[in-house]
């Protein structure tokens, strides 16, 4: 019985391995494309053909063309969110959402060059960029949410949406600000220099 759940659990592991690299083959293909050809110009179609598999195999891997642009980035705000539904519940709010946004930063810092080569497609295509905004922006709920859930000194929900959305906004304008700078230097810093500026304007209020 055990050597048979042991099978199993290599068995599954090895179809993961197998699954992770089709999708970092599709990706690397993906993004290819779009920067020789333009994202709009590009189709599931292209993109199947080059990794030599039919569209309907793509689709196994990818819901879309906008999953393998935008897919590091949901995953890096799921890690996030998954690192906020950990914080100590006696944490002040604003603790917890530094702790988490930086943590959101430094998981960008760690894959700069895939999200370099992201942004630099989304930037040069008008119907994307808004796309790209809008992904930071609608995990926004969800981290109100779990902060709300979380702690035990929350004030009112509307508070939390506000602060939420500044932690968000400081992180988008570093990201932004980081990313036209090629993603040189340190993003984490930035994002603190952001915050503590925040943070010494809220005080001299």
């Amino acid at each position: 019985m055990a050597s048979s759940l042991h099978d199993e659990s290599q068995q599954m592991s090895l179809r993961e391995r197998k699954k992770r690299l089709a999708q970092a083959t599709i990706e690397e293909a993906a993004l290819r494309l779009f920067q020789q050809q333009g994202y709009e110009h590009t189709s599931v179609q292209d993109i199947a053909e080059v990794v030599m598999m039919s569209p309907r195999t793509f689709f196994r891997y990818f819901a879309s063309k906008e999953e393998v642009l935008f897919g590091p980035m949901h995953a890096a705000l799921s890690d996030g969110l998954r690192f906020l539904q950990h914080a100590a519940p006696t944490e002040s709010p604003h603790a917890a959402l530094r702790a988490t946004f930086e943590c959101l930063a430094s998981q960008y810092q760690q894959q700069r060059a895939s999200f370099l080569l992201r942004y630099q497609v989304a930037v040069q295509t008008p119907s994307i960029a808004s796309v790209y905004l809008y992904a930071l922006m609608e995990t926004e709920p969800a981290i109100c949410e779990a902060l709300c859930s979380r702690l035990e000194s929350v004030p009112n929900r509307h508070e939390i949406r506000f602060l939420v959305a500044i932690y968000m906004t400081a992180l988008r304008v570093a990201l932004e600000v980081w990313l036209e700078q090629e993603a040189q230097g340190d993003l984490v810093s930035l994002l603190r220099e952001y915050l503590d500026d925040f943070s010494s304007l809220s005080h001299h209020a």
